[in-house]
């Protein structure tokens, strides 16, 4: 049985609620210290797109320009706006359209293989299966069905409809991605490295059943989710409705192939008598179901708030983001539980390419290589490195905490196909009472990844 002691998080100080005690102070400012980091490093980078933009707006100004030109502006942005949109809608739908039917289909196979035993019982993996059918109705009303296989257990994937009879924006109902994160909400398909970060996997909203509305303007990103059903995932069941929020600042700026992104997250989850909570992460490779950090099954748990705030930045072949994420969990007959943590995120192209921003939705697509394999070149090739720390450890609940350095290398043959390669490096495992207390190895992995559509 799991020893219930103390976690690092302490006591909360009943003088300001809310706020931790003197134990817990370090921990909250490395959370600031992440978000200043967050910040500083967006505006700084941000400054010569800054300066462009007030010296058109200046030109503007002086009273050079005609009135026409004023309408021809605003037609441009609409124009960027509806092709943000369209965009993010046909990334959504990115299938082979079979004849007669026009029912549209596609599919992602994923196969993982370790180098060395770690984590303990690692082997070839199929990581991910997936099946997509999908089906345009009129001008403005698509459907979606999709099923997943992923560790020998088939599930339900995105399967919903999507309107999108109104000006830059999204209707869509049905099972998905509630909009909390950024890397949780880029498909798995066009992130750098094999998995999560700890703090995403951990904290993160799980895929329910909802209505999502998402709604675009030429500088922010408004997106806001109603949840009424959660599957039942490994015997816990988070039952109960939801309302999940993202707010994104991110001007559109297609001319200069910058980007710049800021934004925060918030959901708040009603639980119903016999829901259950859980957080846990595998140290950021799935060739074996072993997660060295745990919280297990809570139970007795009034509501579960989970805030995020993220921030990157696409710079020409450079890249950055990173996240700062926390829950909170209310119980009815026990303390309130506090988790957290966060990751930094670089990128960086070999090739003469970038990753890919979708500015309709705020999150990362598929990225394109520029001369791919048959056409003439060798593909893209990214290098990555990762940094992340995720801390599930209050009170009686001892589900430890877990920092690790990661480093990536992928290789885009083409839109299709990628190679990937990622070393973990695990610092250290602080779970007491656990046979994972006190690891730190170092695991080695690669996948292969086919997009069929």
């Amino acid at each position: 049985m799991t020893p219930k002691i103390t976690g690092p998080l302490g006591e909360i100080d009943s003088a300001v609620p809310g706020v931790p005690n003197s134990r817990t102070g370090a921990v909250w400012r490395l959370s600031l210290y992440f978000v200043l980091l967050q910040v500083s490093l967006a505006f700084l980078a941000q400054g010569n797109c800054l300066f462009a933009q007030e010296t058109a707006t200046d030109r503007a100004s002086s009273g050079t320009d005609s009135p026409q030109s004023g309408e021809v502006a605003d037609n441009a942005a609409d124009n960027e706006l509806n092709g943000a949109i369209a965009d993010s809608v046909r990334s959504m739908f990115q299938e082979k359209e079979t004849p007669y039917t026009h029912i549209r289909w596609g599919t992602k196979v994923y196969v993982d293989a370790p180098i060395g035993n770690e984590p303990a019982g690692a082997d070839l993996t199929l990581r991910k299966a997936e099946l997509k059918l999908s089906r345009k109705f009129g001008k403005n009303l698509q459907a979606k069905v999709s099923a997943n296989y992923n560790h020998g257990v088939l599930k339900a994937g995105d399967s919903y409809l999507v309107y999108t009879g109104w000006k830059a924006a999204i209707l869509t109902s049905g099972i998905q991605d509630p909009p909390f994160s950024l890397e949780a909400g880029t498909t798995s398909s066009a992130t750098s490295f094999m998995e999560n970060a700890l703090p995403v996997a951990a904290l993160s909203e799980n895929k329910n059943a909802g209505v999502d509305f998402l709604k675009r303007t030429s500088r922010q990103i408004l997106n806001a989710s109603w949840v009424f059903y959660n599957p039942r995932q490994k015997g816990v069941s988070e039952r109960g409705q939801a309302l999940v929020g993202r707010y994104v600042y991110s001007p559109i700026n297609f001319h200069e192939h910058k980007n710049i992104h800021l934004g925060a997250s918030l959901s708040y989850r009603f639980l119903n008598s016999s829901a259950t909570v859980q957080f846990q992460s595998r140290p950021e490779v799935a060739t074996s179901d072993v997660f060295y950090v745990d919280t297990g099954s809570i139970a007795d748990g009034k509501a579960v708030l989970r805030t995020g705030l993220e921030a990157s930045q696409v710079s020409g072949r450079f890249s950055w983001q990173s996240e700062v994420l926390a829950s909170r969990v209310t119980r009815d007959n026990a303390d309130t539980l506090g988790f957290w943590g966060a990751y930094l995120h670089l990128s960086q192209f070999l090739t003469n390419d970038s990753r890919n921003y979708d500015p309709g939705s705020g999150t990362f697509i598929n990225v394109i290589p520029n001369s791919p394999i048959g056409k003439g070149g060798w593909g893209a090739f990214e290098l990555a490195f990762r940094a992340s720390y995720t801390d599930l450890t209050d009170k009686d609940i001892v589900g430890g905490s877990e920092g690790n350095l990661s480093l990536g290398f992928n290789w885009y043959l083409n839109e299709k196909f990628r190679v990937m390669a990622n070393l973990v490096k695990v610092l250290d495992v602080d779970r007491p009472g656990s046979e994972y207390d006190g690891l730190d190895p170092l695991i080695f992995a690669l996948r292969t990844q086919w997009l069929i559509y």
